[in-house]
């Protein structure tokens, strides 16, 4: 749907799209729109003229969705439920939600923030539904253009978008079996002669670890590079390299793992963990509830 042609399209048609996308059957879209049959073929002729797109073409006998159809039907959903919210000036009622929540989060806030989120979700909004993506060079451009409603990481955020410190986290060093320094806290100097599994969180590093190590001149030595915490953590067991993580990470992982805990060098300082959102979803009732939820969540994990 192109902007140059917004202003000549029957708003109507929406009521239209949601059904048919749905339903993928001329009838029974018919049915839940009250229309008949042919003004509901209509309609679909019309919405494949004004998205450039077939949106629905016939597969073995039934109709099936284009890859454009999908995604429309996915941001259908959430902008008929505002639009109709809007209009009626209803409350929003978590009990009586359906909305779909697209939430960014790093692998390893996933880890520590997910499971109270997920339960207090289940819980106050049980017919919602969360929908995760990772955290990449574009989710900023993402949260800015509408696809993603919430980014949660450590990065700084641009200041075109909303944002808030949720927690901040400091690190600490794990240990695998045959690493055999026993400091309790190492010096820089040690940190930097240690092997090291690094943890890509962006840019072939560890953004959090490698950028403080390089605004000082200095790097480490990489034995491993991988995107995951967890098969991190387990992948290092038995070797003699280094894994700085976040505390409460490690905590987390103490049931999966025996590894040695270190406390890493000084200049390893702790960091915020941010939340952002576009100015245009401050005042929306189901994302305001969201926030708050990502908030307790947040709450439940600066109090372990």
């Amino acid at each position: 749907m192109r902007d140059a042609h917004l202003r000549n399209i029957d708003l109507n048609l929406l009521r239209t799209l949601q059904p048919l996308l749905e339903e993928r059957h001329i009838s029974r879209a018919a049915k839940r729109a009250f229309l008949s049959q042919p003004a509901m073929s209509r309609a679909l002729n019309r919405l494949r003229e004004t998205f450039g797109d077939p949106l629905l073409v016939r597969s073995n006998g039934a109709y099936e969705r284009t890859p454009r159809g999908e995604r429309v039907l996915r941001d259908i959903e959430t902008i008929m439920r505002r639009l109709n919210a809007v209009v009626n000036d209803q409350e929003f009622i978590p009990a009586e939600s359906r909305d779909r929540f697209r939430v960014a989060m790093t692998d390893h806030g996933s880890t520590i923030l997910l499971p109270k989120l997920l339960e207090r979700l289940r819980k106050n909004a049980p017919d919602s539904e969360l929908v995760l993506s990772a955290v990449g060079p574009q989710t900023f451009d993402e949260v800015a253009a509408g696809r993603i409603d919430l980014n949660l990481c450590a990065e700084e955020v641009p200041p075109t978008l909303e944002n808030e410190i949720i927690f901040r986290l400091d690190f600490v060093c794990l240990a695998g079996a045959r690493q055999r320094i026993r400091s309790r806290r190492l010096t820089l100097k040690q940190y930097l002669q240690l092997p090291h599994a690094m943890i890509l969180t962006g840019d072939g590093h560890q953004a959090m670890v490698d950028r403080p190590l390089g605004a000082l001149g200095l790097k480490r030595h990489v034995a491993l590079r991988i995107p995951f915490f967890i098969p991190a953590v387990l992948a290092i067991a038995e070797t003699d390299l280094v894994l700085t993580v976040p505390r409460t990470l490690a905590k987390m992982t103490r049931r999966i793992t025996t590894l040695r805990t270190i406390e890493p060098p000084r200049e390893l300082k702790p960091f915020p963990y941010f939340m952002s959102w576009h100015s245009r979803l401050t005042n929306e009732p189901a994302q305001t509830w969201l926030r708050e939820q990502v908030r307790v969540a947040a709450r439940s994990i600066r109090a372990r």
